[in-house]
């Protein structure tokens, strides 16, 4: 449990090395999320920050757990570069210090045949729809290691000496097996311990970057800084700027292509099974809103509930099927995840394919909007919204009706530095451009809206609001 820096690379590869599982613990989980962890994968040694010891003392409390800490010093330089209080610089005192604990192991490990294969058995899902799983993954052969190593290098453009950056949280999974890849393949690697859309500027200006994984919030963010800031930065070096994660709403994509051409890409993917689909920024101009076809032998099948086949263009649950090479898995303590097409999985989105095999995804089941038995889809609403001058960020949920709908819909929007939008203007401006029934009932105008680093929103925080 660590933010971002080399300490984090240091003891990942630390403990692949030794055949252990890594698991990254998301930095903003309170106590009892974090137990939650400690007691389903019966974790046994924790690494982390000053600044979190205090969450996982009162974490393995709460577990039962007899797990052990062993602290990582937070630098000046990591603090005064997050702007995180000074005063944690000053360890607890209450755990051994990581460079002690290594000074006090000085015999090497030596080779261990298959570490690498069994560190990467198990994951947890980011669980911002419920309590994150464990995926616990066969152990992978040699061959699907290079296999899996192979594709995701080329298709991320990751190569010796290829200047990266990590924008992203590496307690998430995308940003972490990028950053462990380039690690292991002798990337030169810059960290940003914390996000910020003006020094994500500098720093590709600064160290020519050519690869980076973001996602779409990112893009926005970088969107708002001022234009006359934004062209003192040269972002010609970037030749692979990945995004997924989360959903792009078509304005902020056309306006991304704009900004990083041709080496924009985009892949939609889970824990479970991997990479599933990509699309060029080419290909995406062709197909606006979708986020790719399936890749390297993986599969999408459009479904019902029972998992019949529906046709082009209609909304059902999106089944995949990782790429060839990708393991096979069950869930951490509640085995193999029960599936009505065989050798598929269904993990919560809904989407459609068009004539060509283009996978549009539509929302997250949990987040459909049920009014007067009619099915509304958030990212149609949020697309339109995020399309209309002045707007940053948006969330679309539903919450209670306390007539006889069921559900109305409810739109939290973050507005631009200096823009000054109203819930009049932005209902206005979405007069024609929506079906009566979707222009939302509830719209706030927010300072903030609770995105994890990864760039997935918390809508079950936003509909607690309503909620009596």
């Amino acid at each position: 449990m660590a933010r971002n820096d080399i300490e984090f690379l240091e003891v990942s590869v630390g403990i692949a090395a030794t055949g252990g599982n890594p698991l990254p613990i998301n930095t903003r989980w309170t106590a009892r999320e974090v137990a939650h962890v400690l007691a389903d994968a019966k974790v046994r040694l924790i690494f982390a920050h000053t600044e979190f010891v205090p969450v996982l003392e009162a974490a393995r409390e709460l577990a039962g757990s007899a797990a052990g800490i062993v602290e990582i010093a937070m630098s000046p330089e990591l603090l005064a570069e997050g702007g995180w209080d000074p005063a944690l610089a000053e360890p607890t005192g209450r755990h051994d210090l990581l460079e002690d604990w290594i000074a006090a192991h000085p015999e090497p490990v030596g080779h261990i045949e298959g570490a690498i294969a069994e560190s990467m058995g198990v994951i947890y899902t980011s669980g911002t729809t419920g309590k994150p799983k464990g995926v616990a993954r066969e152990r992978m052969t040699p061959h699907q290691l290079l296999s899996i190593a192979g594709a995701t290098a080329q298709r991320m453009g990751l190569a010796p000496g290829v200047p990266m950056l990590v924008a992203g949280p590496l307690y998430h999974t995308s940003p972490n097996a990028v950053a462990i890849l380039g690690l292991r393949m002798g990337a030169d690697i810059v960290i940003m311990p914390k996000w910020d859309a003006h020094r994500f500027l500098q720093l590709v200006d600064h160290h020519r970057i050519r690869q980076v994984k973001i996602v779409p919030t990112m893009v926005s963010r970088i969107l708002s800084v001022p234009n006359d800031i934004r062209a003192r930065y040269d972002l010609s070096s970037l030749t692979h700027v990945i995004h997924s994660a989360a959903p792009c709403p078509p304005a902020l994509k056309r306006a991304a292509i704009d900004l990083f051409g041709d080496a924009l890409w985009e892949f939609y993917g889970c824990s479970e099974a991997g990479t599933i689909t990509w699309i060029s920024a080419a290909e995406w101009l062709e197909h606006p809103g979708s986020v790719g076809r399936a890749t390297d032998g993986s599969a999408v099948v459009i479904g019902d509930e029972q998992g019949n086949p529906l046709p082009a263009g209609e909304i059902g649950r999106v089944y995949v099927r990782g790429a060839d090479y990708w393991p096979r898995f069950e869930y951490l303590n509640q085995g193999a995840p029960q599936s009505p097409v065989e050798g598929m999985l269904w993990v919560g989105d809904l989407g459609y394919l068009d004539e060509d095999g283009f996978l549009y995804l539509t929302g997250r089941d949990a987040e459909v909007v049920i009014r007067g038995g009619v099915n509304i889809y958030p990212a149609e609403i949020e697309n339109v919204i995020a399309a209309l001058d002045g707007v940053e960020d948006v969330a679309v949920f539903g919450v209670p009706d306390t007539g006889d709908l069921g559900e109305i819909v409810a739109a939290h929007i973050l507005p631009r530095p200096g823009v000054n939008l109203t819930a009049d203007s932005v209902r206005k401006a979405l007069s024609g451009a929506l079906a009566h029934d979707k222009v939302p009932a509830a719209i706030e105008i927010v300072q903030s809206l609770p995105r994890d680093d990864s760039g997935k929103v918390y809508k079950q925080q936003l509909r607690s609001q309503y909620e009596k």
